[in-house]
Order: structure tokens, then sequence, then C-alpha cells
């Protein structure tokens, strides 16, 4: 398959998980278990026909990049269970500007002066969209955003550790690595949840977890060794368009000044701050 249709392909699927995550209407740390469970099974069980091992290559390293994401997933989930899909989404692309400070900040990469420039941006979009309601504890909305700008932050952590790894594991071994401590901390919630979920939950929480936490993941994986940087950089921004297109004819969510204002503000920047990535 061309590799920029499965770019596409895994884009738009990753852009639905709201749909499901809201559809479901399941507890974040149990609708996890279902993104993180459903494709950890899917992969053990090829390991296993192929009789390879399961942790092979496994590190420390390898293992904590897999309790980030842990926490990373389990954010994502509250943040797109309570927030608007477009704001979430929205949120979630400020992890741009959190690895371009942590690799200034950890491994002592100089930031081009153009970029210095792009920063201010992201810091004020957040500020506008999170202006948009009420910045309270009891306030939904901005529970949601700010979880997803954790998962935004732990993006940022864990995209290095694994570009790191990714050349010396296949697809199917980084998605077991990803979902490995997901799926184990979230089952015991799944097996202990009261009441238990009804066969839509179910069904609805399968779909999820196959669709974007396994084939959106192979798609992608397998077309990044066959695409430039820059071009994957653009494609991936198909995911923030169909997230709020899904938001609009699922939801009927409505775009307001500031959503538009800070979208302009942190896709603008973190735009640019891929593209000089890709090129440098």
């Amino acid at each position: 398959m061309n590799p920029i249709l499965q770019i596409a392909i895994a884009t738009i699927l990753l852009g639905s998980s709201g749909v499901f995550i809201k559809f479901a209407e399941l507890s974040p740390i149990v609708m996890t278990f279902f993104r993180a469970g459903i494709p950890l099974i899917l992969v053990s069980g090829i390991f296993l026909y192929r009789r390879e091992s399961l942790f092979r290559g496994a590190s420390p390293l390898l293992l904590f990049i897999s309790f980030l994401d842990a926490i990373r997933g389990l954010c994502y989930v509250i943040g797109f269970s309570y927030a608007d899909l477009s704001s979430a989404v929205i949120i979630l692309y400020t992890w741009p500007l959190f690895a371009t400070l942590f690799s200034w900040i950890f491994l002592k990469e100089a930031i081009p002066r153009r970029n210095l420039w792009l920063l201010p941006c992201f810091l004020l979009g957040i500020i506008v969209i999170y202006a948009n309601d009420e910045i309270s504890l009891s306030s939904q909305n901005f529970l949601g955003l700010s979880s997803v700008l954790l998962s935004a932050i732990l993006v940022a952590c864990t995209v290095v550790m694994y570009k790191t790894k990714s050349v010396d594991f296949s697809p199917y071994r980084l998605i077991f690595y990803q979902n490995f401590f997901a799926a184990a901390i979230a089952f015991p919630f799944l097996i202990t949840v009261r009441p238990f979920p009804d066969s839509f939950q179910i069904t609805m929480g399968t779909i999820y977890g196959m669709l974007v936490g396994f084939i959106a993941f192979i798609f992608f994986f397998s077309a990044l060794s066959k695409l430039k940087a820059s071009t994957t950089a653009l494609l991936c921004y198909l995911e923030v368009l169909s997230t709020i297109i899904f938001g609009i004819v699922f939801f009927k969510e409505q775009l307001s000044p500031n959503v538009m204002v800070g979208a302009s503000l942190i896709l603008g920047g973190s735009f640019f701050l891929q593209k000089d990535t890709a090129k440098s």
C-alpha cells in the first residue's frame, strides 16, 4: 500500500478516538484497558504463533517508557472523555513545544532563533483556549484539557525515546511495549468494576482497541521508514482535522472564536517546529 495512504488512514483512525471514548461512556481506566489490552493481546498472539519471546529486547529504559505511556494513555482518555474533541486535539498538539524544550534542556540541542519566536505562540494559544471555559477543578472541560496537556507533555517525553528504539524493533514489538504497562495496570479495574460493561460498551471498547491501538499504529509504523519526516509531520495534521469533523458530526460541537484563535496559534507553531525538525 502507498505509504502516504497508510499515514492518512492511520491519522484518521487516531482522530476517531474521541468518538469511541464518548460513546462507550466507560470510566477512563477501563477504557484505557481496551485501548491498550486489545492490541497487546493481538501482538502477543502473533509472537506466540511465531514462537518468539514476548519480552525479547526488554530493558529498564524500554519498560520505563512503557510505564510513561500507560500514564499518557490514561490522561488521553480522561481528556477526551471530559473535554470537547476539537479543543482536546488542539491542546494535544502542543507536544512539539515540549519536545523542543526537553531537547534543549536534556540533550543540549540548540533552538534556532526562528523557533524561539514560535514558543510564545503555543503558550498564548493554550491561554486563549483555557479562557474559553471556567478555570475550576469542578469544570469537566478544564479537567479534560489539563489531562490532555499532561498527555502532550508525556508524548514529548516518549517520542524521542521510542525513536531511538524504532530501528531495533518491528512495529509489532513497539506496539507490545507501548501497551504492556497500560493493559497490566488497567486490567484489575476492568474485572472489578461494577456494573460490568454491557455488550455495547464492550463492542465500542474492542473496536476502539483494534482500530486505534492496533491497525492505526501498524499503518503508521510501517509507513515511517518509507516517507520523509517532513511529509509524515504534514500528514499527521489530518488527525486534528478528522477529530474536529467527528466532533461536529457526532456531537454537534461548535468552534468558538477562542478555539479558532488558539488553534491557529498552536497548530501554526507546531507545524513550523516540526518542519524545522524534519529539515535538520
